[in-house]
């Protein structure tokens, strides 16, 4: 037996979801509203990172940074630190949707001298990566780099590395939720 179709039920159907993902995208919502979904998905922790997939190949520092404020860091600047590096872009949904994540475990190791969090900003225009880090009242420190390391080189955003004893340590390309106690203790330990 077949089940007839309610044409007028599905066109209204239709519309409203076209309306409501229209509105979305014309308003620039569909970034912030994706990215708020993905990080719902996150707070799950089904997408952890992987430790054990760790790497040892040597790290050549030879990449510079720039702040907010304009000074320049030489990623040389930082070799007998553990360095998380993250990169992102305000215009991409699981980027936005990992970041209260990384937020949150940068705050549990700011105070920590030998971690440091570099987001480094894929924005064509630095200014909006601002912008967004202040609307949002996040304390992450934002780079933009003006020297990227070729080691670092990826076609994916968000991607994630962790150099520690001059040596990249992790590599995770996607969202990832790394506010975990395992990855923390990943960054803390020699």
């Amino acid at each position: 037996m077949s089940k007839k179709i309610n044409w007028k039920k599905e066109a209204i159907s239709w519309g409203l979801m076209i309306a409501i993902f229209g509105t979305l995208y014309l308003t620039g919502w569909h970034t912030p509203v994706m990215g708020k979904i993905q990080s719902w998905f996150l707070a799950t922790h089904i997408f952890t990172p992987s430790i054990e997939e760790e790497h040892k190949t040597p790290f050549n520092f030879d990449g510079i940074l720039i702040t907010p404020e304009g000074e320049r860091i030489a990623y040389s600047e930082l070799k007998d630190k553990t360095i998380f590096i993250n990169y992102w872009a305000t215009w991409c949904p699981p980027c936005l949707g990992e970041m209260p994540h990384i937020e949150k475990l940068y705050l549990q190791l700011k105070d920590n001298p030998d971690v440091v969090f570099l987001m480094v900003s894929k924005d064509s225009e630095f200014n909006k990566a601002i912008k967004f880090k202040a609307k949002k009242e996040y304390e992450l420190p934002i780079f933009q780099e003006l020297k990227s390391p070729t080691q670092l080189q990826s076609q994916i955003l968000p991607t994630t590395f962790v150099i520690k004893n001059e040596k990249i340590a992790f590599r995770k390309e996607g969202m990832s939720n790394f506010n975990t106690e395992d990855f923390k203790n990943f960054l803390i330990e020699n």
